[in-house]
Protein backbone atom coordinates (compact mmCIF):
# COMPACT_ATOMS: atom_id res chain seq x y z
CA UNK A 1 0.00 0.00 0.00
CA UNK A 2 1.61 3.25 -1.11
CA UNK A 3 1.31 5.71 1.77
CA UNK A 4 1.89 9.38 1.14
CA UNK A 5 1.45 10.29 4.80
CA UNK A 6 3.68 9.16 7.68
CA UNK A 7 2.38 6.36 9.89
CA UNK A 8 1.97 8.67 12.90
CA UNK A 9 -0.26 10.99 10.84
CA UNK A 10 -2.45 8.07 9.73
CA UNK A 11 -2.72 6.76 13.29
CA UNK A 12 -3.75 10.20 14.58
CA UNK A 13 -6.47 10.48 11.93
CA UNK A 14 -7.73 7.00 12.79
CA UNK A 15 -7.70 7.71 16.54
CA UNK A 16 -9.56 11.01 16.07
CA UNK A 17 -12.48 9.31 14.28
CA UNK A 18 -14.45 7.04 16.59
CA UNK A 19 -15.63 4.04 14.61
CA UNK A 20 -19.09 3.97 16.26
CA UNK A 21 -19.71 7.61 15.30
CA UNK A 22 -18.59 7.03 11.71
CA UNK A 23 -20.45 3.76 11.12
CA UNK A 24 -23.61 5.22 12.72
CA UNK A 25 -23.78 7.71 9.86
CA UNK A 26 -24.30 4.79 7.43
CA UNK A 27 -25.75 1.94 9.53
CA UNK A 28 -28.49 1.94 12.18
CA UNK A 29 -26.73 0.44 15.20
CA UNK A 30 -28.04 -0.98 18.46
CA UNK A 31 -25.96 -1.71 21.52
CA UNK A 32 -25.72 -5.38 22.44
CA UNK A 33 -23.47 -5.97 25.44
CA UNK A 34 -20.15 -4.26 24.83
CA UNK A 35 -20.69 -4.08 21.05
CA UNK A 36 -23.02 -2.47 18.54
CA UNK A 37 -24.85 -4.50 15.90
CA UNK A 38 -26.74 -3.73 12.73
CA UNK A 39 -27.53 -4.93 9.22
CA UNK A 40 -24.35 -5.25 7.18
CA UNK A 41 -24.05 -2.51 4.52
CA UNK A 42 -21.85 -4.75 2.37
CA UNK A 43 -24.25 -7.65 1.76
CA UNK A 44 -28.00 -8.25 1.96
CA UNK A 45 -29.25 -9.76 5.23
CA UNK A 46 -32.36 -9.77 7.40
CA UNK A 47 -30.74 -10.74 10.72
CA UNK A 48 -27.96 -8.42 11.97
CA UNK A 49 -24.51 -9.99 11.75
CA UNK A 50 -22.54 -6.76 11.45
CA UNK A 51 -20.74 -5.70 14.67
CA UNK A 52 -18.76 -2.67 15.80
CA UNK A 53 -16.46 -2.84 18.84
CA UNK A 54 -15.87 0.58 20.44
CA UNK A 55 -13.11 -0.70 22.71
CA UNK A 56 -11.17 -2.30 19.85
CA UNK A 57 -12.17 0.31 17.24
CA UNK A 58 -12.92 -2.45 14.71
CA UNK A 59 -15.93 -3.56 12.67
CA UNK A 60 -16.64 -7.10 11.51
CA UNK A 61 -19.44 -8.90 9.72
CA UNK A 62 -19.97 -12.53 10.72
CA UNK A 63 -21.97 -13.02 7.53
CA UNK A 64 -19.66 -11.84 4.74
CA UNK A 65 -16.37 -11.43 6.61
CA UNK A 66 -16.00 -7.70 5.92
CA UNK A 67 -13.92 -6.06 8.62
CA UNK A 68 -11.19 -3.63 9.57
CA UNK A 69 -10.65 -0.21 11.07
CA UNK A 70 -12.57 3.01 10.47
CA UNK A 71 -10.30 3.65 7.46
CA UNK A 72 -11.27 0.37 5.76
CA UNK A 73 -14.94 1.08 6.49
CA UNK A 74 -14.81 4.45 4.75
CA UNK A 75 -12.87 2.96 1.83
CA UNK A 76 -15.53 0.25 1.38
CA UNK A 77 -18.68 2.28 2.02
CA UNK A 78 -17.58 5.30 -0.05
CA UNK A 79 -15.72 3.18 -2.64
CA UNK A 80 -12.61 5.36 -2.43
CA UNK A 81 -8.92 4.55 -2.10
CA UNK A 82 -6.80 4.69 1.03
CA UNK A 83 -5.48 8.23 0.58
CA UNK A 84 -8.95 9.63 -0.15
CA UNK A 85 -10.29 7.90 2.95
CA UNK A 86 -7.55 9.47 5.10
CA UNK A 87 -8.33 12.89 3.61
CA UNK A 88 -12.07 12.47 4.27
CA UNK A 89 -11.53 11.40 7.89
CA UNK A 90 -8.92 14.10 8.49
CA UNK A 91 -11.32 16.77 7.26
CA UNK A 92 -14.07 15.39 9.48
CA UNK A 93 -11.78 15.53 12.53
CA UNK A 94 -10.41 18.96 11.55
CA UNK A 95 -6.87 17.60 11.27
CA UNK A 96 -4.66 19.44 8.81
CA UNK A 97 -2.74 16.95 6.71
CA UNK A 98 0.84 17.73 5.66
CA UNK A 99 1.25 18.81 2.06
CA UNK A 100 4.20 17.65 -0.01
CA UNK A 101 7.17 16.54 2.04
CA UNK A 102 6.51 15.73 5.65
CA UNK A 103 8.51 18.37 7.47
CA UNK A 104 8.13 21.74 9.14
CA UNK A 105 5.36 22.47 11.66
CA UNK A 106 3.39 19.28 10.98
CA UNK A 107 6.39 17.06 11.62
CA UNK A 108 7.21 18.96 14.81
CA UNK A 109 3.63 18.63 16.09
CA UNK A 110 3.53 14.83 15.71
CA UNK A 111 7.05 14.40 17.05
CA UNK A 112 6.18 16.59 20.05
CA UNK A 113 3.23 14.40 20.98
CA UNK A 114 5.35 11.27 20.89
CA UNK A 115 8.06 12.97 22.95
CA UNK A 116 5.61 14.12 25.64
CA UNK A 117 4.20 10.59 25.92
CA UNK A 118 7.73 9.21 26.40
CA UNK A 119 8.48 11.82 29.07
CA UNK A 120 5.23 10.97 30.88
CA UNK A 121 6.05 7.27 30.79
CA UNK A 122 9.51 7.94 32.23
CA UNK A 123 7.99 10.18 34.92
CA UNK A 124 5.51 7.41 35.85
CA UNK A 125 8.43 4.99 36.26
CA UNK A 126 10.23 7.53 38.45
CA UNK A 127 7.20 8.02 40.72
CA UNK A 128 6.67 4.25 40.93
CA UNK A 129 10.28 3.63 41.97
CA UNK A 130 10.07 6.43 44.54
CA UNK A 131 6.99 4.84 46.12
CA UNK A 132 8.90 1.60 46.59
CA UNK A 133 12.08 3.27 47.84
CA UNK A 134 13.02 4.29 51.38
CA UNK A 135 11.75 7.85 50.85
CA UNK A 136 8.37 6.48 49.75
CA UNK A 137 7.52 4.97 53.15
CA UNK A 138 5.04 7.77 53.93
CA UNK A 139 3.33 7.12 50.62
CA UNK A 140 3.10 3.38 51.30
CA UNK A 141 1.82 4.12 54.80
CA UNK A 142 -0.91 6.34 53.33
CA UNK A 143 -2.00 3.60 50.90
CA UNK A 144 -2.10 1.05 53.72
CA UNK A 145 -4.25 3.46 55.73
CA UNK A 146 -6.62 3.71 52.75
CA UNK A 147 -6.59 -0.12 52.52
CA UNK A 148 -5.11 -0.18 49.01
CA UNK A 149 -3.16 -3.40 48.60
CA UNK A 150 0.17 -3.60 46.68
CA UNK A 151 -1.35 -5.53 43.77
CA UNK A 152 -3.98 -2.83 43.18
CA UNK A 153 -1.39 -0.08 43.53
CA UNK A 154 0.75 -1.78 40.89
CA UNK A 155 -2.22 -2.30 38.54
CA UNK A 156 -2.91 1.44 38.56
CA UNK A 157 0.80 2.33 38.43
CA UNK A 158 0.55 4.38 41.63
CA UNK A 159 3.67 6.29 42.63
CA UNK A 160 5.06 8.88 44.99
CA UNK A 161 6.46 12.34 44.22
CA UNK A 162 9.26 12.95 46.75
CA UNK A 163 9.33 16.01 48.98
CA UNK A 164 11.90 17.72 46.79
CA UNK A 165 11.94 20.79 44.56
CA UNK A 166 13.82 19.21 41.68
CA UNK A 167 14.07 15.42 42.05
CA UNK A 168 12.02 14.76 38.90
CA UNK A 169 13.78 17.51 36.95
CA UNK A 170 17.19 16.01 37.70
CA UNK A 171 15.96 12.49 36.88
CA UNK A 172 14.50 13.47 33.50
CA UNK A 173 17.50 15.62 32.61
CA UNK A 174 19.65 12.59 33.38
CA UNK A 175 17.56 10.66 30.84
CA UNK A 176 18.45 13.24 28.20
CA UNK A 177 15.23 15.26 28.11
CA UNK A 178 15.35 19.04 27.65
CA UNK A 179 13.89 21.43 30.23
CA UNK A 180 11.49 22.96 27.68
CA UNK A 181 10.05 19.56 26.79
CA UNK A 182 9.62 18.64 30.47
CA UNK A 183 7.87 21.99 30.95
CA UNK A 184 5.61 21.32 27.95
CA UNK A 185 4.67 17.97 29.53
CA UNK A 186 3.31 19.91 32.53
CA UNK A 187 5.61 18.15 34.99
CA UNK A 188 7.52 21.23 36.13
CA UNK A 189 6.78 24.92 36.73
CA UNK A 190 8.90 27.91 35.76
CA UNK A 191 9.81 30.54 38.35
CA UNK A 192 10.14 33.45 35.94
CA UNK A 193 11.46 35.85 38.59
CA UNK A 194 14.46 33.63 39.31
CA UNK A 195 14.66 31.98 35.89
CA UNK A 196 14.52 28.57 37.57
CA UNK A 197 12.25 25.52 37.47
CA UNK A 198 10.75 23.28 40.15
CA UNK A 199 8.71 20.04 40.22
CA UNK A 200 4.95 20.53 39.94
CA UNK A 201 4.23 17.48 42.14
CA UNK A 202 5.93 17.20 45.53
CA UNK A 203 5.19 14.91 48.51
CA UNK A 204 2.09 13.45 46.85
CA UNK A 205 0.68 10.06 45.97
CA UNK A 206 0.76 10.00 42.17
CA UNK A 207 -2.01 8.65 39.91
CA UNK A 208 -0.95 8.17 36.27
CA UNK A 209 -3.83 9.04 33.93
CA UNK A 210 -3.88 6.49 31.11
CA UNK A 211 -5.79 6.72 27.84
CA UNK A 212 -7.57 3.89 26.04
CA UNK A 213 -4.40 2.97 24.13
CA UNK A 214 -2.33 2.58 27.29
CA UNK A 215 -0.46 5.89 27.02
CA UNK A 216 0.31 7.92 30.15
CA UNK A 217 -1.17 11.28 29.18
CA UNK A 218 -1.07 13.08 32.55
CA UNK A 219 -1.01 12.77 36.32
CA UNK A 220 -3.05 13.47 39.40
CA UNK A 221 -1.38 13.97 42.76
CA UNK A 222 -2.86 13.80 46.29
CA UNK A 223 -1.28 15.29 49.39
CA UNK A 224 -0.57 13.01 52.35
CA UNK A 225 -1.88 15.48 54.93
CA UNK A 226 -4.58 18.15 55.11
CA UNK A 227 -2.73 20.79 53.10
CA UNK A 228 -4.27 22.37 50.02
CA UNK A 229 -4.87 21.81 47.23
CA UNK A 230 -5.78 18.25 48.20
CA UNK A 231 -5.61 17.11 44.56
CA UNK A 232 -3.48 18.55 41.80
CA UNK A 233 -3.78 17.53 38.14
CA UNK A 234 -1.49 17.99 35.18
CA UNK A 235 -2.28 21.09 33.13
CA UNK A 236 -3.63 20.87 29.59
CA UNK A 237 -0.92 19.67 27.19
CA UNK A 238 -0.73 18.46 23.58
CA UNK A 239 -1.69 14.96 24.84
CA UNK A 240 -3.92 15.73 27.84
CA UNK A 241 -7.35 17.35 27.89
CA UNK A 242 -9.26 16.90 31.17
CA UNK A 243 -12.66 17.53 29.61
CA UNK A 244 -12.16 14.62 27.20
CA UNK A 245 -10.71 12.14 29.69
CA UNK A 246 -12.14 9.75 32.28
CA UNK A 247 -9.88 8.20 34.90
CA UNK A 248 -10.10 4.41 34.95
CA UNK A 249 -11.80 4.03 31.57
CA UNK A 250 -8.83 1.96 30.35
CA UNK A 251 -9.92 -0.67 32.92
CA UNK A 252 -13.69 -0.07 32.90
CA UNK A 253 -14.00 -0.63 29.13
CA UNK A 254 -13.12 -4.29 29.70
CA UNK A 255 -15.82 -4.87 32.34
CA UNK A 256 -18.28 -6.18 29.70
CA UNK A 257 -21.18 -4.48 31.45
CA UNK A 258 -23.94 -2.29 30.10
CA UNK A 259 -23.39 0.31 32.79
CA UNK A 260 -20.61 2.57 34.01
CA UNK A 261 -20.44 3.99 37.53
CA UNK A 262 -19.26 7.61 37.62
CA UNK A 263 -17.50 8.72 40.80
CA UNK A 264 -15.66 11.89 41.79
CA UNK A 265 -12.17 10.81 42.78
CA UNK A 266 -9.20 8.62 41.97
CA UNK A 267 -9.46 6.73 45.27
CA UNK A 268 -13.13 5.93 44.63
CA UNK A 269 -12.20 4.26 41.33
CA UNK A 270 -9.26 2.36 42.82
CA UNK A 271 -11.16 1.20 45.91
CA UNK A 272 -14.14 -0.06 43.89
CA UNK A 273 -11.83 -1.74 41.39
CA UNK A 274 -10.01 -3.52 44.22
CA UNK A 275 -13.38 -4.87 45.38
CA UNK A 276 -14.23 -6.27 41.94
CA UNK A 277 -16.34 -3.35 40.69
CA UNK A 278 -14.20 -2.36 37.71
CA UNK A 279 -16.89 -0.64 35.64
CA UNK A 280 -16.06 2.61 37.43
CA UNK A 281 -14.65 5.90 36.13
CA UNK A 282 -13.95 9.36 37.58
CA UNK A 283 -14.27 12.76 35.95
CA UNK A 284 -10.88 14.08 37.14
CA UNK A 285 -12.28 16.65 39.56
CA UNK A 286 -13.67 18.82 36.78
CA UNK A 287 -17.26 19.70 35.92
CA UNK A 288 -18.74 16.86 33.88
CA UNK A 289 -18.58 17.59 30.15
CA UNK A 290 -20.39 16.57 26.97
CA UNK A 291 -17.13 15.06 25.68
CA UNK A 292 -16.96 12.80 28.73
CA UNK A 293 -20.61 11.85 28.27
CA UNK A 294 -19.92 10.88 24.66
CA UNK A 295 -17.05 8.68 25.86
CA UNK A 296 -19.37 6.91 28.29
CA UNK A 297 -22.06 6.47 25.62
CA UNK A 298 -19.56 4.55 23.47
CA UNK A 299 -19.18 1.86 26.10
CA UNK A 300 -22.55 1.55 27.82
CA UNK A 301 -26.24 2.36 27.72
CA UNK A 302 -26.61 3.25 31.38
CA UNK A 303 -24.62 5.62 33.59
CA UNK A 304 -24.87 5.47 37.38
CA UNK A 305 -23.75 8.66 39.11
CA UNK A 306 -22.22 8.06 42.54
CA UNK A 307 -21.02 11.50 43.61
CA UNK A 308 -20.75 12.61 47.22
CA UNK A 309 -24.10 13.41 48.84
CA UNK A 310 -23.12 16.87 50.10
CA UNK A 311 -24.44 20.07 48.49
CA UNK A 312 -21.56 20.29 46.01
CA UNK A 313 -22.01 16.64 45.12
CA UNK A 314 -25.75 17.08 44.52
CA UNK A 315 -25.13 20.08 42.26
CA UNK A 316 -22.54 18.11 40.30
CA UNK A 317 -24.95 15.17 40.05
CA UNK A 318 -27.69 17.38 38.56
CA UNK A 319 -25.30 18.86 35.98
CA UNK A 320 -23.87 15.48 35.11
CA UNK A 321 -27.16 13.67 34.65
CA UNK A 322 -28.57 16.38 32.40
CA UNK A 323 -25.49 16.21 30.18
CA UNK A 324 -25.61 12.41 30.06
CA UNK A 325 -29.31 12.46 29.20
CA UNK A 326 -28.70 14.93 26.36
CA UNK A 327 -26.08 12.54 24.95
CA UNK A 328 -28.56 9.64 25.01
CA UNK A 329 -27.53 7.78 28.16
CA UNK A 330 -30.00 6.25 30.59
CA UNK A 331 -29.11 7.75 33.98
CA UNK A 332 -29.47 6.48 37.53
CA UNK A 333 -28.35 7.97 40.83
CA UNK A 334 -26.65 5.94 43.54
CA UNK A 335 -27.30 7.24 47.07
CA UNK A 336 -25.09 5.97 49.88
CA UNK A 337 -26.10 5.96 53.53
CA UNK A 338 -24.56 8.23 56.13
CA UNK A 339 -23.27 10.61 53.49
CA UNK A 340 -20.23 8.46 52.71
CA UNK A 341 -18.37 8.62 49.42
CA UNK A 342 -17.94 5.32 47.49
CA UNK A 343 -14.44 4.68 48.85
CA UNK A 344 -15.51 5.17 52.48
CA UNK A 345 -18.69 3.16 52.00
CA UNK A 346 -17.09 0.09 50.44
CA UNK A 347 -14.30 0.04 53.03
CA UNK A 348 -16.83 0.22 55.86
CA UNK A 349 -19.68 -1.90 54.44
CA UNK A 350 -18.07 -4.14 51.83
CA UNK A 351 -18.65 -4.89 48.15
CA UNK A 352 -21.91 -6.81 48.67
CA UNK A 353 -23.70 -3.84 50.23
CA UNK A 354 -22.29 -1.50 47.60
CA UNK A 355 -23.65 -3.74 44.84
CA UNK A 356 -27.00 -3.75 46.66
CA UNK A 357 -26.92 0.07 46.58
CA UNK A 358 -26.24 -0.10 42.83
CA UNK A 359 -29.32 -2.26 42.33
CA UNK A 360 -31.38 0.23 44.36
CA UNK A 361 -30.19 3.25 42.36
CA UNK A 362 -32.90 5.78 41.63
CA UNK A 363 -33.89 6.81 38.15
CA UNK A 364 -33.14 10.36 37.07
CA UNK A 365 -36.79 11.39 37.48
CA UNK A 366 -37.13 9.82 40.94
CA UNK A 367 -33.98 11.59 42.09
CA UNK A 368 -35.25 14.97 40.90
CA UNK A 369 -38.66 14.38 42.47
CA UNK A 370 -37.03 13.60 45.83
CA UNK A 371 -34.91 16.75 45.64
CA UNK A 372 -37.99 18.87 44.96
CA UNK A 373 -39.89 17.21 47.80
CA UNK A 374 -37.11 18.28 50.14
CA UNK A 375 -37.26 21.80 48.71
CA UNK A 376 -41.03 22.42 48.89
CA UNK A 377 -43.76 22.00 51.50
CA UNK A 378 -46.65 20.57 49.47
CA UNK A 379 -49.06 21.30 52.32
CA UNK A 380 -48.66 24.99 51.43
CA UNK A 381 -50.74 25.86 48.32
CA UNK A 382 -48.21 28.31 46.84
CA UNK A 383 -45.30 25.89 47.33
CA UNK A 384 -47.42 23.03 46.00
CA UNK A 385 -48.03 24.97 42.76
CA UNK A 386 -44.30 25.74 42.44
CA UNK A 387 -43.50 22.07 43.14
CA UNK A 388 -45.83 20.78 40.41
CA UNK A 389 -44.71 23.48 37.96
CA UNK A 390 -41.08 22.45 38.36
CA UNK A 391 -42.06 18.81 37.96
CA UNK A 392 -43.93 19.64 34.77
CA UNK A 393 -40.67 20.96 33.32
CA UNK A 394 -39.01 17.68 34.23
CA UNK A 395 -41.86 15.51 32.92
CA UNK A 396 -41.88 17.44 29.63
CA UNK A 397 -38.48 15.94 28.85
CA UNK A 398 -39.68 12.34 29.23
CA UNK A 399 -39.93 10.88 25.75
CA UNK A 400 -41.91 7.78 26.77
CA UNK A 401 -45.61 8.69 27.03
CA UNK A 402 -46.41 5.70 29.29
CA UNK A 403 -43.61 6.58 31.71
CA UNK A 404 -44.68 10.22 31.75
CA UNK A 405 -48.29 9.27 32.46
CA UNK A 406 -47.22 7.02 35.36
CA UNK A 407 -45.37 9.89 37.03
CA UNK A 408 -48.28 12.29 36.39
CA UNK A 409 -50.69 9.88 38.09
CA UNK A 410 -48.37 9.44 41.06
CA UNK A 411 -47.88 13.17 41.61
CA UNK A 412 -51.59 13.82 41.07
CA UNK A 413 -52.42 11.41 43.92
CA UNK A 414 -49.82 12.95 46.23
CA UNK A 415 -50.74 16.60 45.59
CA UNK A 416 -54.50 16.22 44.83
CA UNK A 417 -53.96 18.24 41.64
CA UNK A 418 -55.74 16.63 38.69
CA UNK A 419 -53.67 14.74 36.14
CA UNK A 420 -55.40 16.77 33.40
CA UNK A 421 -54.08 20.02 34.90
CA UNK A 422 -50.54 18.63 35.19
CA UNK A 423 -50.68 17.30 31.61
CA UNK A 424 -51.92 20.68 30.34
CA UNK A 425 -48.94 22.41 31.97
CA UNK A 426 -46.58 19.86 30.39
CA UNK A 427 -48.07 20.40 26.91
CA UNK A 428 -47.64 24.14 27.35
CA UNK A 429 -43.96 23.65 28.14
CA UNK A 430 -43.46 21.23 25.23
CA UNK A 431 -44.96 23.72 22.81
CA UNK A 432 -42.44 26.36 23.92
CA UNK A 433 -39.38 24.14 24.07
CA UNK A 434 -38.43 21.33 21.69
CA UNK A 435 -38.39 18.00 23.50
CA UNK A 436 -34.86 16.82 24.01
CA UNK A 437 -35.88 13.54 25.54
CA UNK A 438 -33.69 10.52 25.53
CA UNK A 439 -34.37 7.83 22.90
CA UNK A 440 -34.00 4.51 24.64
CA UNK A 441 -32.67 1.48 22.80
CA UNK A 442 -34.31 -1.94 23.01
CA UNK A 443 -32.12 -4.79 24.17
CA UNK A 444 -31.39 -7.40 21.54
CA UNK A 445 -29.74 -10.77 21.66
CA UNK A 446 -25.95 -10.53 21.70
CA UNK A 447 -24.14 -12.14 18.82
CA UNK A 448 -21.33 -14.36 20.10
CA UNK A 449 -18.36 -14.45 17.70
CA UNK A 450 -17.43 -17.90 16.45
CA UNK A 451 -13.78 -18.64 15.66
CA UNK A 452 -13.01 -19.17 11.97
CA UNK A 453 -10.36 -21.74 11.05
CA UNK A 454 -7.51 -20.42 8.91
CA UNK A 455 -5.45 -22.54 6.51
CA UNK A 456 -1.71 -22.10 6.92
CA UNK A 457 0.22 -21.21 3.78
CA UNK A 458 2.83 -23.88 4.33
CA UNK A 459 4.36 -26.80 2.50
CA UNK A 460 3.32 -29.29 5.18
CA UNK A 461 0.50 -30.78 3.09
CA UNK A 462 -1.82 -27.87 4.07
CA UNK A 463 -3.32 -29.87 6.95
CA UNK A 464 -5.84 -27.70 8.78
CA UNK A 465 -5.82 -28.17 12.54
CA UNK A 466 -8.72 -26.13 13.92
CA UNK A 467 -7.74 -26.84 17.54
CA UNK A 468 -4.24 -25.48 16.88
CA UNK A 469 -5.50 -22.46 14.96
CA UNK A 470 -8.03 -21.53 17.65
CA UNK A 471 -5.45 -21.91 20.45
CA UNK A 472 -3.08 -19.59 18.59
CA UNK A 473 -5.82 -17.02 18.03
CA UNK A 474 -6.82 -17.08 21.68
CA UNK A 475 -3.19 -16.72 22.77
CA UNK A 476 -2.70 -13.77 20.42
CA UNK A 477 -5.56 -11.97 22.17
CA UNK A 478 -4.19 -12.69 25.64
CA UNK A 479 -0.73 -11.42 24.63
CA UNK A 480 -2.32 -8.35 23.08
CA UNK A 481 -4.43 -7.35 26.09
CA UNK A 482 -2.33 -8.51 29.06
CA UNK A 483 1.16 -7.03 29.40
CA UNK A 484 1.86 -8.95 32.62
CA UNK A 485 1.17 -12.31 30.95
CA UNK A 486 3.27 -11.35 27.93
CA UNK A 487 6.28 -10.66 30.14
CA UNK A 488 5.83 -14.03 31.88
CA UNK A 489 5.49 -16.22 28.76
CA UNK A 490 7.48 -14.31 26.15
CA UNK A 491 10.34 -16.83 26.31
CA UNK A 492 7.99 -19.84 26.19
CA UNK A 493 6.75 -19.00 22.71
CA UNK A 494 8.13 -16.70 20.03
CA UNK A 495 6.41 -15.32 16.90
CA UNK A 496 8.01 -17.92 14.63
CA UNK A 497 6.53 -20.68 16.81
CA UNK A 498 3.04 -19.91 15.52
CA UNK A 499 1.89 -22.20 12.71
CA UNK A 500 -0.07 -19.76 10.53
CA UNK A 501 1.68 -17.08 8.46
CA UNK A 502 -0.73 -14.33 9.52
CA UNK A 503 -0.46 -15.37 13.17
CA UNK A 504 3.32 -15.04 12.87
CA UNK A 505 2.95 -11.51 11.46
CA UNK A 506 0.51 -10.40 14.19
CA UNK A 507 2.64 -11.94 16.96
CA UNK A 508 5.73 -10.22 15.54
CA UNK A 509 3.99 -6.84 15.75
CA UNK A 510 2.80 -7.50 19.33
CA UNK A 511 6.28 -8.60 20.44
CA UNK A 512 7.90 -5.57 18.80
CA UNK A 513 5.47 -3.16 20.51
CA UNK A 514 5.74 -4.89 23.90
CA UNK A 515 9.54 -4.96 23.77
CA UNK A 516 9.56 -1.19 23.09
CA UNK A 517 7.08 -0.77 25.98
CA UNK A 518 4.52 0.79 23.63
CA UNK A 519 0.74 0.43 23.76
CA UNK A 520 -0.73 -2.56 21.89
CA UNK A 521 -3.88 -1.55 20.04
CA UNK A 522 -5.86 -4.09 17.93
CA UNK A 523 -6.94 -1.43 15.45
CA UNK A 524 -3.33 -0.28 15.01
CA UNK A 525 -2.27 -3.88 14.37
CA UNK A 526 -5.06 -4.48 11.84
CA UNK A 527 -4.21 -1.23 10.04
CA UNK A 528 -0.81 -2.66 9.11
CA UNK A 529 -2.33 -5.27 6.80
CA UNK A 530 -3.92 -5.18 3.37
CA UNK A 531 -6.67 -6.96 1.44
CA UNK A 532 -7.93 -10.26 2.81
CA UNK A 533 -5.43 -10.19 5.66
CA UNK A 534 -7.29 -7.20 7.13
CA UNK A 535 -10.51 -9.22 7.29
CA UNK A 536 -8.83 -12.25 8.83
CA UNK A 537 -6.87 -10.17 11.35
CA UNK A 538 -10.09 -8.41 12.36
CA UNK A 539 -11.86 -11.75 12.85
CA UNK A 540 -9.03 -12.85 15.17
CA UNK A 541 -9.60 -9.86 17.45
CA UNK A 542 -13.30 -10.68 17.76
CA UNK A 543 -12.35 -13.29 20.37
CA UNK A 544 -12.91 -12.23 23.98
CA UNK A 545 -10.34 -14.00 26.24
CA UNK A 546 -12.46 -14.03 29.41
CA UNK A 547 -10.29 -16.24 31.63
CA UNK A 548 -10.26 -16.14 35.41
CA UNK A 549 -6.46 -16.49 35.32
CA UNK A 550 -4.87 -15.19 32.11
CA UNK A 551 -1.40 -16.49 33.00
CA UNK A 552 -2.61 -20.03 33.65
CA UNK A 553 -4.69 -19.91 30.44
CA UNK A 554 -1.71 -18.67 28.40
CA UNK A 555 0.54 -21.48 29.65
CA UNK A 556 -2.15 -24.07 28.83
CA UNK A 557 -2.66 -22.55 25.36
CA UNK A 558 1.08 -22.75 24.69
CA UNK A 559 1.06 -26.41 25.77
CA UNK A 560 -1.87 -27.06 23.42
CA UNK A 561 -0.07 -25.32 20.55
CA UNK A 562 3.09 -27.37 21.05
CA UNK A 563 1.17 -30.67 21.31
CA UNK A 564 -1.03 -29.94 18.29
CA UNK A 565 1.95 -28.91 16.17
CA UNK A 566 3.61 -32.18 17.11
CA UNK A 567 0.41 -34.10 16.34
CA UNK A 568 0.24 -32.39 12.95
CA UNK A 569 3.76 -33.63 12.18
CA UNK A 570 2.71 -37.13 13.32
CA UNK A 571 -0.23 -37.11 10.87
CA UNK A 572 2.04 -36.01 8.03
CA UNK A 573 4.60 -38.73 8.85
CA UNK A 574 1.82 -41.29 9.07
CA UNK A 575 0.52 -40.21 5.68
CA UNK A 576 4.03 -40.39 4.20
CA UNK A 577 4.71 -43.79 5.82
CA UNK A 578 7.89 -42.53 7.49
CA UNK A 579 8.02 -45.04 10.40
CA UNK A 580 11.33 -43.85 11.87
CA UNK A 581 10.27 -40.22 12.02
CA UNK A 582 6.82 -41.24 13.33
CA UNK A 583 8.43 -43.19 16.19
CA UNK A 584 10.56 -40.18 17.22
CA UNK A 585 7.59 -37.80 17.08
CA UNK A 586 5.41 -40.11 19.19
CA UNK A 587 8.07 -40.21 21.90
CA UNK A 588 8.30 -36.40 21.86
CA UNK A 589 4.49 -36.09 22.00
CA UNK A 590 4.25 -38.32 25.09
CA UNK A 591 6.99 -36.35 26.83
CA UNK A 592 5.22 -33.00 26.39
Amino acid sequence: MAQFYPEEVIQEVRAANDIVDIVSEYVKLKRVGNRFTGLCPFHKEKTPSFTVSPDKQLYYCFGCGAGGTVVQFIMSIERIDFIEAIKLLAERAKIRLPEGDYRGDEAKRFEKKQLILKINTEAARFFYRCLHSQEGENGRKYLRKRMINPKTATSFGLGYAPDSWDALIQYLKGKGYAIQDILDAGLIIENKNKNTYYDRFRNRIMFPIIDLRGNVIGFGGRVLDDSLPKYLNSPETVVFNKSRTLYGLNFAKNANKNELIIVEGYMDVISLHQNGIINTVASLGTAFTHEQAKLIKKFCQEAIIAYDSDAAGQAATLRGMDILTEEGCRVKILSLSEGKDPDEFIRAKGAEKFEKAIRESKSLIEYKINLLKAKYDINDIVQKVDFVTELANIFAKIDNAVERDAYIQKISEETKISSQAILAEIKKIISKNADKGNKSLKNTREIVPEPVAIVKNSSENNIVNTRLINAERMLINVLCYDKFVFNKVRELIRPDDFSDDLHVKIATIIYALREKDEAVDPAQIVSRFEGEEIKTATSIFQIEPNFEDNLKAAVELIETINKEKNMQKIKISLKEGNVEKLHTLLIEYKQK
